[in-house]
């Protein structure tokens, strides 16, 4: 029994104890944010030590249950915050050292609030919580400017969530005015994209939209969101009626040249790659990518049999192409693009040239000399294009593999094995 009374003892004593060091830590932090309100600029540090204290003292589960207590941090965090944005209009470079104040700030304001008995108590939290939302949004735009894409979205996010909750308590917020929410989901939903959380950029943009607020990068994020999410079919319907609400958006019309571009559906494609470089006569990657569209109808055209549409599809790509190649001559993918084109269509005559090779009568000889000279016709017109992007970047695969057949093919095997010999070198044989 005496044992008992004793352990009793012991565990008030340090509950008395713990407590007891709660209360001083909170009376320091207290102190240290006092001396730091004197001279905000010239005792930053004393911001700090007042920090380190509140961590201390609210391991004490008296001081976590204080509305005051709260109301302290909340104070210590938000003008850790506002030091920070302040900082930033007489210098730019300013660091922002602490990019969770605000967050921090509302989060103990509504603690406080929670708490709160008297009425002076709950006037004080509610308007902590309205200065809380200001400085959740400055801070935000802060950190976009710094491209801390995540700490701006939980900032952005976290202002959302005290509108909502000023909203619930009857208060004012500074999103109610016009168009300002829509605005607020709608950078959210950017912020939310940069940082790689897609569901959070579509929930905002959506939202966003929604609400009123009208930009063709809703939809555009909104499916470039879903494809990261490798939904693109669901991301779909929102790119295509944001190209019947902004048909002139670029950005809009690459996006969706992109997805069937991806998704194979080459058809698709013609129109509006057409239109788009009615918009930027001069995008080279459009012009290259036209000419790789048409490069791969033929080949799927030929390989149906359909030789008079393939024969159609090759010019179209090879003049996109040499468009492109007039105004890039240095450029390896288009020099690369144009051999290929050659070499595929030469390549292709292959079955063709199979089924004669056994007919030894006059037409038979007559028509494989035909193909045969077609094809060698052919791999010459490759030749030079493989040749010009050889020498500019000499170790690609396909290139060496390219000019070691043609040569191969033209029985210079003293060239179609310097060829084998390099390519040997770049696969480490």
């Amino acid at each position: 029994m005496k044992n008992i009374v004793s352990i009793i003892i012991a565990l008030l004593f340090i509950s008395q104890f713990t407590f007891a060091q709660g209360e001083k830590s909170l009376k320091m932090a207290s102190k240290a944010f006092s001396e730091f309100s004197k001279d905000p600029f010239g005792s930053s540090a004393k911001l700090d030590e007042a920090k380190s204290f509140l961590e201390e003292a609210f391991k004490d589960e008296k001081v976590a249950s204080n509305p005051k207590a709260w109301m302290t941090r909340a104070d210590i965090f938000y003008n850790s915050g506002d030091q920070q944005t302040k900082a930033r209009l007489l210098n730019p470079e300013s660091p922002m050292n602490d990019p969770d104040a605000a967050i921090n700030a509302f989060e103990s304001y509504v603690k406080a609030l929670e708490l709160a008995q008297k009425k002076g108590d709950i006037k004080n939290a509610m308007k902590g919580l309205v200065n809380a939302e200001n400085l959740l949004n400055n801070i935000g735009v802060e950190l976009y400017k710094d491209q801390n894409y995540a700490g701006s979205y939980k900032n952005f996010k976290t202002e959302l969530a005290a509108r909502d909750f000023l909203k619930s308590k009857g208060e004012a917020s500074r999103l109610d005015a016009d168009g300002l929410y829509g605005e607020k989901l709608f950078f959210a939903g950017l912020t939310a994209y940069y940082a790689e959380d897609y569901q959070g950029a579509i929930d905002n943009l959506v939202g966003a939209k929604d609400n009123g607020h009208k930009d063709a990068s809703i939809y555009q994020v909104v499916y470039e969101s879903y494809r990261a999410l490798e939904m693109s079919e669901k991301g779909l319907p929102f790119l295509e009626e944001g190209r019947k609400e902004f048909p002139d958006d670029t950005g809009l019309l690459f996006s969706e040249i992109n997805h069937y571009l991806a998704t194979g559906e080459l058809d698709q494609m013609i129109g509006k790659l057409e239109y788009a470089l009615e918009k930027e006569p001069d995008n080279q990657s459009l012009i290259l990518t036209l000419g790789q569209v048409y490069d791969q109808l033929q080949v799927k055209a030929n390989g149906a049999g359909e030789m008079d549409k393939g024969a159609e599809y090759f010019d179209k790509a090879l003049g996109y192409y040499n468009q492109a190649l007039a105004n890039s001559p240095e450029d390896f993918d288009l020099n690369y693009s144009v051999g290929a084109l050659y070499y595929n269509k030469a390549a292709g005559l292959t079955p063709a040239l199979n089924e004669v090779a056994n007919d030894f009568s006059k037409a038979g000889e007559q028509k494989y000399n035909e193909i045969k000279d077609k094809m060698a016709g052919l791999f010459d017109q490759a030749l030079p294009y493989f040749l010009k992007a050889d020498s500019i970047n000499g170790e690609d695969r396909n290139t060496l593999i390219a000019l070691k057949e043609i040569f191969a093919r033209k029985d210079n095997f003293e060239k179609s094995n310097e060829y084998k010999d390099k390519l040997d070198t770049l696969l480490g044989q």
